[in-house]
């Protein structure tokens, strides 16, 4: 009787034990992904701005559903937005359809002037853009974090 009891609680102990282990696993795994996505859209993005000749339009810096157009050297446009309700960063060249990231919460962009400190949204003035891209990573009790990643890209052509 005595070996049954110990037995049942070891076995309650090692399967708490598992449940937890593994409830932390796929949380990592969840926030990796996260960070996975939001880290590929950043150098997407990062990646054409750096191949574009000039900026056709870019939302405020205070947005945090941003709005971005380029055009490129070969005479296209590249655009970004994101779409707040579905928490996704949408890509295209004619429209912003599609998705390029998801579980984005905000997205905004800076234009700099040529020194690279002055933010401005006059498209004529614009030589580099800030990109900031945050999204959220869930913990145990129902709350959540906010994270961001960053980067800032000169234009091709001035």
């Amino acid at each position: 009787m005595a070996a049954t009891a110990i037995l049942a609680v070891l076995t309650t102990a090692s399967f708490t034990l598992i449940r937890t282990a593994n409830d932390a696993w796929k949380r990592h795994r969840d926030d990796s992904q996260q960070r996975c996505e939001a880290i590929a859209a950043m150098q997407h993005i990062c990646r054409k701005v750096r191949q574009a000749t000039g900026v056709t339009a870019i939302s405020a810096s205070a947005s945090t559903s941003g709005n971005l157009s380029l055009q490129m050297a070969d005479g296209t446009s590249a655009l970004w937005a994101l779409n707040s309700g579905t928490k996704q960063i949408l890509y295209g060249t004619s429209t912003a359809n599609s998705i390029l990231a998801q579980g984005i919460t905000q997205l905004s962009f800076t234009g700099l002037t040529a020194n690279g400190f002055v933010p401005t949204t006059d498209v004529t003035k614009i030589h580099a853009i800030q990109i900031t891209i945050r999204y959220n990573l869930s913990r145990p009790g129902g709350t959540t974090t906010t994270e961001m990643v960053t980067c800032a890209a000169w234009l091709r052509a001035w």
